[in-house]
């Protein structure tokens, strides 16, 4: 037979709290740029054959750059070092670092695209695609996302009998 006994109400409660962390902003808007740059590697950069595994690496500082290694080499270690700054604990740096630099490579290949239209007289908007866009707005995310915070510190508080 079980036995109460009643405490007194005026008697110190006696607590024990636990630290854990949760996922914050910064990993899951992390998380969600990088989902956003392996998409666009598999999405149309530019009309025509524009995929990024048929463009050439060489088209940033050459327009007329054919062969291999595809534009694959930029932005595949890009999605991981921006996937892996979204999980490490002070990866804030990584996404930060990984956002610019995709900004950067997005930006020159616009450039390149936008002199070729510009010489053969047709329109930059009706040339890019929208792979193009998905990376450009990946690369702005994954930046943004360097400035909030990667896990949450929280406390549990949990009453001891």
């Amino acid at each position: 037979m079980a036995v109460s006994r009643s405490v007194p109400q005026d008697a110190p409660v006696r607590t024990r709290s636990r630290r854990s962390l949760t996922p914050g902003p910064g990993m899951v808007v992390g998380i969600i740029a990088t989902i956003g740059l392996v998409v666009s590697m598999f999405m149309s950069w530019r009309s025509g054959r524009g995929h990024p595994s048929d463009i050439p690496a060489a088209f940033l500082w050459d327009r007329d750059a054919t062969g291999d290694p595809s534009f694959l080499v930029y932005l595949i270690p890009l999605a991981v070092l921006l996937g892996v700054g979204s999980v490490l604990r002070g990866g804030a740096g990584l996404r930060i670092l990984a956002g610019v630099l995709t900004l950067v490579v997005v930006g020159v290949f616009a450039y390149q695209l936008h002199e070729i239209t510009d010489d053969l007289g047709v329109s930059f908007g009706d040339a890019v695609d929208t792979g193009f866009w998905v990376a450009a707005i990946a690369g702005a995310v994954g930046f943004v996302s360097g400035f909030l915070p990667t896990w949450l510190a929280s406390r549990h508080v949990e009453e001891v009998a």
